[in-house]
């Protein structure tokens, strides 16, 4: 099939919705809506980088992919797709202006320690078959497109790491595939780190660590925070991302917005790359996390399990009454990274060095199963070590895909010998507020004023009627709703008020009968 002739030349480059005008191009070539996205983000992380200066080609063909005539000329071929071709075969010598895409091999994907290899590799995005699949003029047409309609030249780069979440959005209406992606609003980061900046906040260097790390977005988000509210002079991100182009974009994202960092690829459940702490030496200061909510892991069962009886487990490892080790339920994995994370809380008490984490959980890790559950026996052995400070239970619509309600687990190896529990949606005060920018689901968010008034209700000592209480880490576990209650609102009305209402209210209604002819006056 021909392509239709491109009518971008000599047009304005801009940001557009480029994604519709690639997808109706992947469409009239037949392939699988559900796999528009890997298209379509693979020529958006090429874009990202060139229009950050860190490539030294560029999509625009008719002007030598922005080669030299020299350099052109040994990668030049009949046409613009073999050209093209024989460019991204050689990507690994095509970079420019890089800082920190270059890490050891034993974090990335394969061999490679150059991370432009991966634009280019079948464990992240299969460019070359990307291409591969288009005719020359079809090509040309979508080099057009991202030259054109995905301009990044002006986008703010504070927003770089929102970008994988706007295009999932917009493809997961053509896909099911990718509707269960629950994108942590950035208000909910913000609470996490002002709870640890009073304490934090004067290191002369921080190091912040995410085991599910996505995008990059959490970890990207808390420098920012802590770069603007803190004292910190030099900030160096770490985390780890098993799903491959996930991964790559991150590293993109880190890259042109300047931000130091270690992302290792790979399942942090049996392969953690940070299990020691950084290098295997250096500690965490501060760890945030967003583990997906009820993902199976009964696949690595035996991996974890193995882990677990070793004599230097990568978790924090809970043992019953007979001495067997006890795991969570194979259907959720979410306590999987929180022992993971606990772990390393407690080898940096150990070094004498304090260390903080906000972990976010479904609003069932708290509570469920009964006080013989292997749940329960986690969670009793998790409170019993008193790293867990507070708990906040959050409104629900807070996430862009889920109107779930959940909770965030504040850690602290210097935690108090109790744990603050608050209930966030209570009618005794406004601790949320409606979101700016409401997308989907997503309809409530935190305001600079919420994260105040929230911050002292989960530090302060003293209990609040109906939103705050310190209770002992001698339990199983916690239902907040219950603990804190809710005020009933009948106890507010004495007897004679009551019945004051009702006679102003028998009045009323014999004033209207009177007045509008009804009783035959």
């Amino acid at each position: 099939m021909t392509a239709p002739n491109s009518p971008y030349i000599n047009s304005v480059k801009e940001l557009k919705d480029y994604y519709w005008s690639y997808a109706d191009i992947l469409r009239d070539i037949g392939i699988n809506e559900s796999t528009y996205d890997q298209r379509i983000m693979a020529f958006m992380a090429l874009k990202l980088l060139i229009d950050n200066n860190k490539l030294l080609f560029n999509l625009e063909f008719r002007d030598n992919f922005g080669l030299d005539s020299k350099m052109y000329k040994k990668y030049q071929a009949k046409d613009t797709k073999n050209t093209f071709l024989n460019i991204i075969k050689k990507i690994d010598n095509f970079g420019k202006n890089l800082k920190y895409f270059t890490q050891k091999s034993n974090y990335n994907p394969d061999t490679s320690k150059n991370i432009l290899t991966y634009l280019n590799h079948y464990k992240t995005f299969e460019l070359e078959r990307y291409v591969n699949e288009l005719s020359n003029e079809y090509l040309e047409y979508v080099l057009d497109i991202y030259t054109y309609q995905a301009d990044f030249t002006s986008y703010p780069k504070e927003e770089y790491k929102d970008l994988y979440e706007k295009t999932v959005s917009r493809m997961k209406n053509l896909s099911g595939d990718l509707t269960g992606q629950h994108f942590t609003q950035k208000s909910i980061i913000h609470l996490i780190c002002e709870m640890s900046m009073k304490d934090i906040k004067d290191n002369e260097k921080l190091a912040i660590y995410d085991p599910t790390s996505g995008t990059g977005s959490m970890l990207m988000e808390s420098a920012y925070y802590f770069k603007k509210h803190g004292k910190v002079k030099q900030i160096a991100l770490y985390g780890q991302e098993m799903h491959g182009q996930t991964w790559l974009l991150s590293k993109i994202f880190l890259e042109i917005t300047n931000q130091e960092n270690i992302i290792a690829y790979g399942n942090t459940l049996t392969n953690p790359a940070f299990a020691n702490g950084i290098n295997g030496k250096d500690s965490f200061d501060f760890i945030i996390a967003n583990p997906p909510f009820g993902v199976d892991w009964k696949h690595n069962y035996d991996d974890v399990l193995e882990n677990m009886q070793s004599k230097k487990s990568n978790f924090f490892v809970v043992k019953d009454e007979k001495n067997r080790v006890v795991t969570p339920k194979k259907s959720d994995g979410q306590f999987l990274f929180m022992m993971h994370i606990i772990n390393l809380m407690k080898q940096e008490d150990k070094k004498g060095k304090r260390a903080k984490a906000g972990i976010i959980s479904s609003s069932t890790l708290i509570s469920t199963g009964s006080s013989t559950s292997r749940e329960a026996k986690i969670r009793r052995a998790i409170f019993k070590e008193c790293l867990v400070s507070a708990v906040l239970e959050q409104p629900n619509a807070m996430f862009t895909n889920t109107d779930i309600t959940s909770h965030i687990w504040f850690l602290d190896t210097q935690s108090p010998k109790h744990i603050k529990i608050v209930k966030a949606d209570t009618k005794e005060e406004t601790l949320f507020s409606p979101h700016s920018y409401p997308k989907d689901k997503m309809k409530n968010a935190y305001s600079r004023e919420d994260i105040k008034k929230l911050k002292g209700y989960l530090t302060y000592k003293k209990d609040y009627k109906y939103i705050a209480k310190a209770i002992s880490c001698d339990r199983c576990a916690i239902n907040i709703s219950n603990e804190i209650g809710f005020r009933d609102e009948s106890e507010d009305l004495s007897i004679d008020a009551l019945f004051g209402e009702l006679n102003d209210l028998m009045k009323d209604m014999c004033n209207d009968y009177k007045n509008n002819g009804l009783m035959g006056f």
